[in-house]
């Protein structure tokens, strides 16, 4: 949905999709985020029919905006992340959207959805689901690959999610393989193309540059941290 109104900030507010079909809307901006007429002041649950205003002038409801979202955005496990902003959340999206039989996804979207899902349940320590979820997605991303730039900037975040989980799991050589994979692909791509964006870069070398710091590899884990800046 274009917004031309210039009272209206790139990033808003944020609209969550709920467990059970719950949404939860919080303003962003100086602007204003304002439910029903009313100003948001924090977190506040809302309906799919409630009527949004966005700064002075600009009115949807929450159905018109959710419908709206281009999914050819979502490259990246962070990106749905803070769409999506706790497992249950997700995992009700993605019931959703398994049963949207009208709506075209991009063929990268399921592979970025399970890694994403994988993020949350490492950080509940579900190892093994985990897993099984990051190598269907590597799988996908490997039978799909066209030589593009954006799938492989895809592939690589996969990678990512994969080495912080051998990272947790204590598998360093496997980590560190994992992860020296995902930062020379970025190495190789550009940083304008969709999925290849500098933010995951920083994501990448960030994980690369802690995991040859828990091997004492200092040397190799300051040359990845000087590609963060």
């Amino acid at each position: 949905m274009p917004i031309t109104d210039n009272t209206v900030n790139r990033i808003h507010c944020k609209i969550e999709v709920l467990n059970r079909g719950f949404i939860a809307v919080t303003n962003l901006s100086s602007a204003g985020t304002f439910l029903n007429g009313i100003r948001l002041s924090k977190r506040t649950l809302a309906k799919r029919e409630d009527e949004l205003q966005l700064g002075e002038n600009f009115k949807a409801t929450i159905n018109e905006l959710i419908d709206s979202v281009n999914y050819n955005t979502y490259t990246w496990h962070q990106i749905v992340r803070n769409k999506y902003a706790t497992k249950s959340s997700l995992q009700a999206f993605i019931n959703t959207a398994s049963q949207n039989v009208t709506e075209q996804y991009p063929i990268y979207f399921t592979p970025v959805v399970k890694s994403t899902l994988a993020y949350y349940l490492i950080e509940e320590k579900s190892f093994g689901e985990a897993q099984k979820l990051i190598y269907e997605a590597g799988d996908m991303l490997y039978d799909i690959q066209d030589g593009s730039e954006l799938l492989q900037g895809v592939y690589a975040s996969v990678l990512t999610v994969c080495a912080l989980l051998y990272l947790q799991t204590n598998h360093l050589d496997k980590a560190q393989e994992t992860i020296v994979g995902a930062a020379s692909i970025f190495d190789r791509i550009s940083a304008e193309v969709p999925g290849c964006s500098k933010e995951q870069r920083k994501e990448t070398y960030g994980m690369a540059a802690k995991i040859m710091t828990k091997m004492g590899k200092s040397d190799q884990a300051t040359i990845y941290n000087k590609k963060i800046l």
